[in-house]
């Protein structure tokens, strides 16, 4: 006869697993985790309580170990200087000569639902008019983006003509449709660039972002001049435990994503 005791271990242990489950998913969520992994918000939630329930009754103490590390990371991360730290060397900002490029070339970002862009690339938007603007005669480069991929999604055109018809100095402006990604950006800047016979480029973006967006371009056979666009998300460097969070999040991301882009051959840290 099974006693009642291991009964009640046995039912204790798919509950005590899915509360380890959705307190890891919400460590997780702190480090940036489900961004870079392309994981659903709301879909997440049930998952990890499911796969915590499932796991609990095997795996419940390695589970606990799991919780543990990514806290006290988090916590690190939070309280201690060490992520401004780690995440500097991400950051390339060029000594701008407008005088030896040939155009400026504005990285863009996320989209939302009405096809407004996201404060981070107004920021790059905005540093790449007002560059342009001290010479007008460069080409101002601008990304279109959709808020997905599917056939008549939201795009970012209209709200990007109507940030740049704000500046009174005028240019010539042209458009790079149909990316979404960093590698999607390089690629269609250095068909532009060929074909126009550029030789360099000012590279706008945000700090975080700057030195993989900038590499990988150059990997591309194109000299970049890198700039990188005022960060108001988060101020820069991080100086509060808010800051330190939104940095940690894009310094998990950043990481990752060169893993990716260096094992691909698309880019190369210098």
């Amino acid at each position: 006869m099974i006693s009642t005791t291991k009964m009640t271990q046995y039912a204790q242990a798919p509950v005590q697993g899915a509360v380890i489950g959705l307190l890891i998913l919400a460590t997780s969520w702190l480090l940036g985790l489900p961004s870079v992994l392309g994981f659903s918000r709301p879909l997440s939630i049930p998952v990890a309580f499911v796969i915590g329930a499932l796991l609990g009754r095997w795996l419940l103490k390695p589970m606990c170990a799991l919780a543990v590390v990514m806290m006290v990371v988090a916590a690190i991360g939070i309280w201690s200087p060490i992520v401004p730290w780690l995440a500097g060397p991400f950051v390339r900002n060029d000594r701008v000569d407008l005088d030896r490029v040939d155009a400026v070339y504005v990285f863009s970002g996320a989209v939302n639902a009405h096809g407004l862009l996201s404060g981070e690339v107004i920021d790059r938007l905005l540093t790449g008019i007002a560059l342009r603007a001290r010479r007008p005669v460069l080409p101002l480069i601008v990304s279109i983006v959709r808020f997905d991929q599917r056939a008549g999604s939201p795009s970012s055109v209209t709200d990007q003509q109507a940030l740049i018809a704000m500046m009174p100095a005028s240019g010539p402006v042209e458009w790079i449709d149909s990316v979404y990604s960093t590698r999607d950006e390089a690629v269609a800047l250095t068909r532009r660039a060929f074909g126009q016979r550029w030789k360099r480029v000012v590279v706008v973006t945000s700090p975080m972002h700057s030195r993989r967006a900038c590499a990988t371009v150059e990997g591309m056979g194109l000299a970049v001049t890198c700039v990188v666009a005022p960060w108001r998300p988060a101020a820069w460097p991080a100086r509060t435990a808010g800051d330190r969070i939104f940095v940690m999040q894009r310094l998990v991301y950043e990481t990752l994503a060169w893993a990716q882009y260096r094992l691909s051959g698309w880019a190369t840290w210098n």
